[in-house]
């Protein structure tokens, strides 16, 4: 480790040896979540320490820093008689790559072991294609009558198939236990054996789903191209998690084929999740002959099909323009909306004219639409029509806001004539909107401008003037987002921390970290969003602390103290 990373990390590495035991659990926690290879030599020393929990936190952080160097430690620890210890060692391995240390899992393998270890340790090979490994599966084969061990070292031969275990899996094909039965016959059918081929066609049938879904990991794992009938089998099975399992088989079809498939399980499919996979593979096809099954799903109620919806037909391109043009007048208002934000992402000359048409129609969300798409197809033509809606004085007040923002992301410096006036339009959203743009464009004229707005009647128009106003280098701001943070009013609160979060400067983190005591979930939530993305040090401890309070879901923290994480690296 530099010397400049030690000072950085001093105070975790210290809390190791504190006789604190809270402050030595948090810095262990610390050290695991940053995920630094280094830092797990800090580690290994605490793996002697008597107390249960201490070893218990350092193992974890071991397995989140995932340094190959720690699996000595680690190995022994599989086997401890404490079991919360034992499975946490196991959880730790299996994240680490092993590539570089698979004679030291293989060794630990032996014969002489407990099965349930040998269990434990088989599964953690079995993602490794190597002679070594496969040579201790072999053994396996003839050595164990357990049959959960032996089902797993079968199971090794069904993703890294071994003609060489051709005899040996017959033999085993015709076993009692029918976990090792399938698995024998799964393997032998990578291996192209007709009659376990003949087996497993039958028994994607079966009216055992935990049979099927057995079917279904083992095809994924080494697909072959005689799989096609029994994926066709499986791509209309009742369980949703076979079906949605099922997809990577849609690789093994020709174009024409899959082109049917799709269509027809896109219009058959109940689960959301599923048809929302379903249309991101009809993206990828790039293909007119799935317009009629895309344009279908615009009239979904659910944004998230939608939105997997128009990206999709966008990907078709310009194939399919012609067809919208013909019947567009006679679409109701909702798909007129969203087939603008197609034609945006298509952005041909014919699209382009339905465009410009769209920015001057009656309906609002058919202008607000035709803008957004203007500034993806960045047509001079539209660019200028869009600048004569931000200076027309009547139009409609959430058009303009959304004017207004999209000039702002076009990076045209010519636009802030047009923009500069409207920082004192007499509705919020839209002096908000043009603080914003103003900055990315890089107006010199906007930090003058943003100082009085700091007192803005509108808490949005406010903390927009700070983050402007910071990014032209016045930290001052603080003092201001300091009273927003302390405000009656949770929206004003939320914008602080939104502002805080966006400027992203360690000055700020003080203020977010008296912010976790807001009682407002709203707040409270955007704070640990802001500090996640800050990175800084000091706020480490904290977010952990808050985690162990638990006012939220694990999950949430998790996600949090990941992205903190990665912040650091970057």
């Amino acid at each position: 480790m530099t010397e400049s990373s030690k000072k950085r990390f001093e105070k975790l590495i210290e809390g190791l040896k504190s006789s604190d035991r809270e402050v030595k659990l948090m810095s262990i926690s610390a050290l695991g979540i940053l995920k630094i290879k280094k830092h797990s030599e800090e580690l290994h020393n605490l793996l002697s320490s008597p107390d249960k929990e201490v070893l218990a936190y350092t193992i974890k952080a071991l397995g989140q820093i995932a340094n190959p160097n720690s699996v000595k430690y680690l190995i022994d620890f599989i086997s401890n008689p404490n079991e919360k210890l034992s499975n946490e060692a196991f959880d730790s391995l299996k994240k680490i790559d092993l590539s570089s240390v698979e004679d030291l899992v293989i060794k630990a393998c032996s014969a002489d072991q407990p099965v349930p270890l040998r269990k434990k340790l088989v599964e953690l090979l079995s993602d490794y294609n190597d002679i070594r490994v496969s040579s201790l599966m072999n053994e396996i084969l003839g050595q164990t009558r357990d049959p959960e061990l032996l089902t797993s070292a079968i199971s090794y031969f069904i993703k890294y198939p071994s003609p060489e275990r051709h005899t040996s899996l017959k033999m085993l094909a015709g076993n009692g236990n029918w976990s090792i039965s399938l698995a024998a016959n799964l393997a032998l059918s990578r291996l192209k054996d007709e009659g376990a081929f003949s087996q497993i066609k039958r028994l994607a049938k079966s009216s055992n789903s935990e049979i099927r879904q057995i079917i279904v990991n083992a095809l994924n794992s080494h697909t072959l191209i005689e799989d096609r009938e029994i994926y066709q089998v499986l791509f209309n099975d009742s369980r949703a998690n076979i079906r949605e399992a099922s997809l990577v088989g849609l690789g093994l079809f020709a174009a024409d084929e899959r082109i049917k498939i799709i269509r027809q399980l896109i219009n058959t499919e109940k689960d959301k999740k599923i048809r929302v996979l379903l249309v991101k593979k009809a993206a990828a096809e790039k293909t007119p002959l799935l317009f009629d099954d895309l344009f279908n799903l615009l009239r979904s109620s659910d944004e998230e099909l939608q939105k997997a919806s128009i990206e999709a037909l966008g990907e078709i391109g310009e194939k399919i323009v012609d067809r919208i043009l013909l019947d567009y007048e006679r679409m109701p208002l909702l798909i007129r909306e969203q087939l603008l934000l197609v034609l945006g992402r298509i952005g041909s000359q014919k699209a382009t004219y339905l465009v410009k048409e769209a920015l001057f129609a009656k309906e609002r969300w058919l202008r607000i639409n035709a803008i957004e798409a203007s500034v993806s197809i960045k047509s001079p033509d539209l660019i200028e029509m869009v600048k004569s809606i931000v200076k027309d004085s009547k139009a409609d007040i959430w058009v303009m806001a959304t004017a207004v923002s999209a000039l702002g992301r076009l990076n045209d410096t010519n636009t802030n004539d047009v923009l500069i006036p409207h920082l004192k339009n007499r509705d919020a959203r839209v002096r908000a909107n043009t603080i914003e743009a103003l900055s990315a464009l890089k107006w010199d004229g906007l930090p003058e401008a943003c100082f009085p707005m700091l007192k803005d009647r509108n808490d949005r128009v406010r903390v927009n003037a700070a983050i402007a106003l910071w990014k032209s280098g016045h930290s001052e701001v603080f003092g201001e987002l300091e009273k927003m943070s302390r405000d009656r009013s949770r929206w004003v609160r939320a914008s602080a921390v939104f502002a805080l979060g966006q400027i992203n400067d360690p000055e700020g983190t003080p203020i977010l970290i008296r912010m976790l005591h807001d009682t407002e979930d709203m707040v409270y939530r955007n704070v640990l969003e802001a500090l996640s993305w800050n990175g800084d040090l000091r706020a480490l401890i904290p977010l952990l602390n808050e985690a162990n309070r638990g006012r939220l879901s694990p999950e949430f923290y998790e996600t949090i103290l990941d992205r903190f994480a990665q912040t650091i690296k970057e």
